[in-house]
């Protein structure tokens, strides 16, 4: 493993950190009750990407590390100065600066055979990352139904993301009347963000990809391969009761 990933790996665990404190000790837009959720979002999207960049390193690691980029910069902006948010600021950006190096590339861009499609990928990263979103979007205050959504998507996140039978029909048929149910007593603006968010996911796991991720691999029937008897190991002829001509060692002269 290059040490460089190790390096921006630390980074962005620090920067989430760093937000999380920020937003919990520090001076925040948001209330006492969206406060503790924002705050658990910044940890729990630090340490998915952390472990993904350390154990599953893929293209869609660097394009989530973007997308939580932004989230960080849109934090910087409704928070005001201080050291927290120097410090959390300058390690996100050289942590997200690292991941997107040329160097890195081979790193994020490995061919796997098992590949997991992007849509079940996006589907459990945004069931885990509803914490975060419930929280940002909770004015002036989240709701009970937002609670109520937020652990949803923890429990049925997880479990999707073990393949748990049943989990992807639970997603299917309860997030969206969740995300109404979470988007009633918000402002028009937050409400419509929320809705959203939970119609895309539902979308999500509506389609193919969601559901071959939950299903275990089906076995192939290999084709029989023909291979001249003189090309194979004498060994492996004599094994199977046949000379290096290709026959029967019984019917030799």
């Amino acid at each position: 493993m290059p040490y460089r990933v190790s390096l921006a790996a630390v980074l962005v665990l620090l920067s989430g950190l760093l937000w999380a404190a920020q937003v919990l000790f520090g001076t925040s837009p948001w209330g006492v009750g969206a406060a503790p959720l924002v705050t658990m979002g910044f940890v729990i999207e630090a340490a998915v990407l952390v472990v993904a960049m350390l154990l599953s390193p893929g293209r869609w690691v660097r394009i989530s590390l973007a997308v939580i980029g932004g989230g960080w910069a849109l934090t910087a902006l409704l928070t005001p100065i201080g050291f927290l948010w120097v410090g959390a600021l300058s390690t996100g950006a050289a942590g997200t600066g690292l991941a997107w190096t040329r160097s890195l590339d081979e790193w994020f861009s490995p061919v796997k055979a098992d590949r997991v499609p992007a849509a079940a990928t996006a589907l459990a990263l945004g069931l885990v990352w509803l914490p975060g979103v419930a929280g940002r979007l909770g004015a002036p205050e989240v709701t009970v139904g937002g609670w109520i959504l937020v652990g949803f998507g923890l429990v049925v996140g997880w479990a999707y993301a073990r393949a748990v039978k049943g989990s992807l029909w639970v997603v299917r048929l309860g997030l969206l009347p969740l995300g109404v149910l979470a988007s009633v007593g918000l402002v028009p603006w937050a409400a419509t963000l929320l809705f959203a968010t939970t119609a895309v996911l539902t979308c999500l796991a509506w389609t193919p990809d969601a559901r071959l991720a939950t299903e275990p691999p089906r076995p192939r029937r290999g084709k029989p391969v023909s291979i001249l008897p003189e090309v194979t190991p004498p060994g492996l002829m004599e094994a199977a009761g046949y000379s290096r001509s290709g026959r029967p060692l019984d019917e030799r002269d």
